[in-house]
């Protein structure tokens, strides 16, 4: 395996237990599946419609909450992540609120174990690039799975805030926006605390142009970009009042 891959598959198996005591506390993960609009935003829902039966890969499940949202509305979901104890915990999860949903441990740049042309739809959401050392890789495998006309859709955290120094009070740039990585830190067993020690961890910072091209030379037109979200969050550590929160890439395969 990837070795920053490998590294960053370490940090979230130690993780996991304390990120899944973090969802059970909240409590709202069993409502997802009759609330999908918990987990996605209206410019992802409007794609939903019709996709009871569909068969969706979620690339880098991480907590799976999209994955329960997609299995209430009655698709055939497969959850694809690179830590398996995320996807225990998920597993778990899923067996309480009855639904059937597949689990595959796998590194999104080797999707080996899938098929090609399987799935109506792809989706990945959230923080998933920035683990990702070779982002063409990744988004060729995912089309690569992804039937003729089917969908690929990436909803990830928007480039534009990855940037910044965190706890300065002020907008002051970390790293140029234009750096792809790699970024190496220092994490704890918590991932709401970065920089603490323990297991070293490599990020990769991907720019709006570089996930557009990517969707393009994987094969896949592009349907729609939108940009959206206001909410900061204390983790995040900068004032980012003003810049967009999200990315969100759908492309169909052509």
């Amino acid at each position: 395996m990837n070795p920053y891959h490998n590294a960053n598959r370490t940090r979230w198996n130690a993780a996991a237990p304390k990120w899944k005591a973090m969802i059970d506390r909240r409590g709202t993960w069993k409502d997802i599946p009759n609330r999908p609009e918990m987990v996605f935003a209206p410019q992802e829902m409007k794609y939903f419609e019709n996709i009871s039966e569909k068969k969706i890969a979620v690339l880098g499940s991480g907590d799976n909450l999209a994955v329960l949202a997609f299995a209430g509305m009655g698709a055939r979901v497969t959850s694809i992540d690179i830590s398996e104890k995320q996807l225990e915990n998920a597993g778990e999860r899923a067996r309480a609120l009855n639904l059937d949903i597949t689990f595959i441990q796998a590194d999104v740049t080797d999707l080996s174990a899938l098929p090609d042309n399987d799935f109506g739809l792809v989706y990945t959401g959230g923080h998933v690039a920035v683990w990702v050392s070779a982002l063409q890789q990744y988004y060729n495998e995912a089309a690569r799975i992804l039937k003729p006309d089917g969908l690929f859709m990436v909803n990830e955290y928007h480039p534009f805030r990855r940037i910044w120094k965190k706890n300065t009070g002020r907008l002051e740039v970390e790293a140029d926006y234009f750096s792809p990585g790699p970024f190496r830190y220092e994490y704890s067993n918590d991932i709401l605390e970065p920089k603490a020690g323990g297991y070293p961890c490599y990020e990769f910072r991907w720019t709006v142009s570089s996930l557009i091209q990517a969707m393009l030379q994987a094969g896949c037109q592009l349907i729609e970009a939108a940009e959206f979200g206001t909410h900061v969050g204390d983790w995040e550590g900068a004032p980012l009042q003003g810049l967009p929160e999200n990315l969100l890439l759908v492309g169909r395969k052509e």
